[in-house]
């Protein structure tokens, strides 16, 4: 019997395990198969944390792993995107970046029970919402070749707005961070 306070915690290690999938369907052109795979990986998205939250099931796993997983597979779909030019390098290299950094510095605040500070924002989830949409408009793109112009043009527009979204909340999320842990030096100092 599935014990249904496990499901959010599988779904978070599933989107772990779409990576491989990805790749190898895209090395092999299954250009179907993807779109199946980007859905899957939106919609596990959504249902892990509100299962999580609905059946009072939240895990420090699962709170920790399912940011990763995001961005792990974002950055494997954005690298196989930049592989076929579907998406600009400079845009994806943007992105990856600011996924990293705004990691490390969790981590960082972590250390001293501040990373709260850091905590998904409205706009974040925008940014993310839009990444999403673009990449999965972006997934669409080989299946029409009548329309892939149109369908590129539409998801690199979106990409974009979500790079600005992207660069926005990094920023504001540095600042924060660069401040409490200039607060956290000088109490340290202070003692």
């Amino acid at each position: 019997m599935i014990n249904l306070k496990t499901i959010p915690n599988f779904l978070t290690f599933s989107r772990l395990f779409l990576c491989p999938i990805w790749l190898i369907l895209f090395y092999y052109n299954y250009y179907y198969c993807l779109v199946i795979v980007i859905t899957y990986s939106a919609f596990s998205d959504y249902f892990d944390g509100f299962l999580a939250r609905k059946f009072n099931c939240e895990t420090l796993i699962g709170k920790t792993l399912d940011p990763i997983a995001d961005k792990i597979f974002t950055c494997t779909v954005l690298l196989t995107f930049v592989s076929d030019t579907r998406v600009n390098f400079i845009i994806a290299t943007i992105i990856i970046i600011r996924e990293i950094v705004i990691s490390g510095l969790r981590e960082a605040l972590a250390n001293y029970s501040q990373s709260k500070i850091l905590n998904v924002t409205f706009l974040s989830k925008i940014k993310t919402a839009s990444q999403f949409i673009a990449i999965f408009i972006l997934t669409l793109m080989p299946l029409s070749i009548e329309y892939s112009l149109k369908i590129y043009q539409i998801g690199t527009l979106i990409l974009y707005i979500s790079t600005i979204l992207t660069i926005y909340t990094g920023y504001n999320y540095v600042i924060k961070s660069i401040i409490t842990l200039k607060n956290i030096e000088k109490e340290k100092n202070a003692n």
